[in-house]
């Protein structure tokens, strides 16, 4: 039974691990103290893509009217109405921005990058609170020595030059763990960022704190405890749980699950609700175990329910009367193979929900995306979209993304390098697409029903031991509906891990990066080439694949069109479709 005890302990650290477990930190590169001023670059020259915009970008403003009225009428309980409030945009966890915009063309686009000027050591997650509004959490990386604890910055739109900054703790100073927590926008217009085991509520003004609670640790010691992240219910009550460190061990940040003397040995963790005015406490329960992936909240049938995945298994807590229970009715959920890792999170599309495994230590037993009914869990749909690949190892500490209007689920393995759009129809997961792409980090979907654009990140290796060393990595926006290419960013430097590419308002998308900056992203189509004159060519025809419209945003029939968004239906050639850099072609068997 002791031996058994500990096997799960480990699983559950390992889940929690994720990044860590290959790439240490990715906040660990170069970087100043974050007090402000320039800092050092990951790549030895701008990239390219900062050169062609020479300054800052400020998208397409006439889609900003749009995009505020959308995302009033969305309905994104508890969130603030606009494009970015929550780090994955809602508490399904979905990770669909459908009111933002694509504003490229179906092919033949060029990117535009700029960067900030200020370091924001190791960058979690960037809210808005509307189109002239943009906040930056970071600092709780504590494997990176320059970050000494969580802080909160509003940042100017365009320029990203800093307003004002609240730092909330210097765990130097505590002696207490340095571990990411997160930052979101209420329904009110509130800043609400939880860090190490406390909650605060920040002046969108002036960076002052409102409020403020210290959290409960359970059986664990506070200086070995934190919060990683928060959920919220549609009435505005803030689910969240911890995470905890070997009492006495000293590491900080990721590097606690894996450099403690015996990171097994870590009290279960607790689950809270947060009333979201007086952060107060309201309930709190004992978890079956240390649960590393992040709480992903919904409402089904009438009544609250909360997600979590375990070691081995996943586990729903109802919240019907102002207290959490085991849901008697649903699970727990066995959901590995041999072999398999436990998930990082799950996302609810529609009566589902979805995970996939291998988000702990790399695995040579191919991933598995899983679904489960909330209504019955029994009924358990698997797909194992990458076990043709060759590849000798599996391992992705990400989630997946999920789009329930067009009942579709994408998934990614950074050890097979791939990426797949998997449909789950009838109570079964077929895989639609799949792409040559390795990336680490979520991924985002943006744009209406029919015109879905997915992004993620591709890094630059071929070889399973390359995601141990990499400093960069391109950004690429991918029809949803087909998985064809529209877009690629030149190399930057690497973004954060565990987070994702985030909308923004008038077409505009932000990566934090690893080395403590925050670059703007633009899309748009390449000009057309001019035609020849007819002294010099009798066809006189322009060169390229046809001149876009005003917009530059295609439309089912290939043509661009108002909307901004690229097609689920459209396709670019099978050549841009795939980077031979992002192919990972296993010959090694490497784990750290």
């Amino acid at each position: 039974m002791t031996t058994r005890l500990s096997v799960l302990r480990l699983t559950a650290v390992m889940a929690a691990v994720v990044m860590a477990v290959l790439v240490g930190l990715s906040g660990c590169s170069g970087s100043d103290s974050g007090k402000g001023g320039n800092g050092p670059r990951a790549t030895s020259s701008p990239p390219a893509d900062e050169t062609a915009a020479n300054g800052p970008l400020v998208g397409t403003p006439s889609l900003v009217a749009g995009e505020q009225s959308c995302a009033a009428a969305e309905g994104n309980a508890p969130w603030f109405p606009t494009i970015a409030a929550f780090e994955v945009h809602d508490s399904n966890r979905t990770h669909l921005y459908a009111c933002a915009h694509f504003p490229g063309a179906q092919s033949n686009n060029q990117v535009f990058a700029h960067s900030s000027d200020q370091v924001y050591v190791t960058p979690y997650n960037i809210v808005d609170r509307g189109p002239n509004e943009l906040y930056v959490y970071g600092g709780g990386y504590g494997d990176n020595p320059a970050a000494s604890g969580s802080f909160v910055s509003r940042v100017e739109p365009g320029t990203f030059n800093e307003v004002w900054r609240r730092v909330l703790i210097n765990t130097n100073a505590t002696d207490e763990w340095n571990y990411p927590g997160v930052l979101n926008t209420l329904a009110d217009g509130s800043l609400v960022v939880i860090y190490g085991y406390h909650i605060a509520r920040i002046d969108p003004a002036n960076g002052n704190v409102l409020a403020q609670t210290t959290l409960p640790t359970g059986q664990s010691a506070p200086r070995d405890t934190a919060y990683n992240g928060y959920d919220a219910l549609p009435d505005g009550t803030i689910v969240a749980k911890t995470v905890n460190r070997q009492p006495g061990c000293t590491e900080q940040g990721f590097s606690a699950f894996l450099d403690c003397p015996d990171p097994t040995a870590v009290p279960p963790s607790i689950l809270v609700a947060i009333d979201p005015k007086s952060l107060r406490v309201l309930s709190q329960v004992t978890l079956p175990e240390m649960m590393g992936g992040r709480i992903t909240t919904t409402v089904f049938n009438g009544t609250g329910q909360i997600y979590l995945p375990g070691a081995t298994k996943l586990y729903r807590y109802s919240y019907p009367n102002g207290a959490f229970a085991p849901d008697p009715t649903w699970g727990p959920v066995s959901y590995l193979q041999n072999g398999q890792t436990a998930a990082s999170a799950m996302a609810v599309i529609n009566d589902y929900v979805v995970a996939m495994t291998n988000g702990g230590k790399p695995t040579p037993t191919p991933m598995s995306v899983v679904a489960v009914s909330q209504a019955d869990s029994t009924k358990v749909a698997t797909v194992q979209p990458f076990a043709n690949s060759g590849a000798k190892q599996s391992f992705i500490p990400s989630m997946v993304s999920v789009d329930p209007e067009n009942n579709r689920v994408y998934a990614m393995d950074a050890g097979a390098g791939k990426l797949a759009g998997i449909d789950l129809a009838n109570g079964a997961l077929s895989v639609a697409w799949s792409q040559d792409q390795t990336t680490l980090s979520f991924t985002t979907l943006l744009g209406p029903k029919d015109q879905r654009v997915l992004i993620g990140t591709d890094i630059p290796v071929k070889f399973f031991q390359g995601l141990k060393t990499y400093s960069t990595e391109q950004v690429v926006w991918r029809d949803a509906g087909s998985g064809a290419e529209l877009a690629r960013s030149s190399q930057l430097p690497k973004m954060t891990q565990g987070i994702l590419v985030t909308p923004g308002y008038a077409g505009l998308q932000y990566f934090l990066t690893a080395d403590g900056h925050v670059i703007g992203l633009q899309v748009a189509p390449k000009p057309a080439s001019p035609s020849p004159s007819p002294a010099s060519s009798g066809t006189g025809s322009a060169s390229g694949t046809g001149t876009p419209s005003g917009t530059g945003s295609p439309s089912g029939s290939g043509t661009p069109a108002a909307s901004g968004s690229a097609t689920a239906s459209g396709s670019v050639s099978a050549s841009a479709s795939a980077s031979a850099s992002a192919s990972v072609s296993v010959s090694v068997s490497a784990s750290p």
